[in-house]
């Protein structure tokens, strides 16, 4: 029980972040003064789509620092910022190579985004069938 807890937090506060961005969404756009049926679903439409697009968004970029794609950048902050610490010589990796694999142990999980993110967008595309069918 507790292993499925765990497993699904995760999935649950990506679709929290994505329901409160949706809320802020529909709120801003006032979906309550429209009478129009292909307003309500062009407005639901946008609202779906774009907490959508940033939780896969985000879970594709986790995707790409997982695989390496960032590592000479965060690495050269690393190494910038080290110039400014008092100690010098107490530095956390020697080289690029030793950060690099030190990293490869600190995978971070991104499905639970991407899963997310693309029920979203399929509930936008479902609105936008039913707008385009209005």
């Amino acid at each position: 029980m507790k292993s499925f807890l765990k497993k699904a937090v995760p999935y649950v506060v990506s679709a929290v972040v994505g329901m409160v961005v949706f809320t802020i969404i529909v709120c801003t756009k006032k979906i309550w003064n429209y009478d129009d049926g292909k307003q309500v679903l062009r407005i639901l439409s946008d609202a779906f789509f774009v907490p959508g697009v940033i939780l896969a968004g985000v879970g594709l970029l986790i995707f790409a620092s997982n695989g390496g794609a960032f590592d000479m950048l965060s690495y050269a902050f690393i190494r910038f910022f080290d110039l400014f610490r008092r100690d010098v010589r107490n530095k956390k990796y020697k080289d690029f190579y030793e950060y690099r694999e030190a990293k490869k142990d600190k995978k971070r999980g991104m499905a639970f985004m991407l899963i997310v993110g693309v029920i979203f967008i399929a509930l936008a595309g479902i609105m936008l069938i039913a707008y385009y069918q209005k």
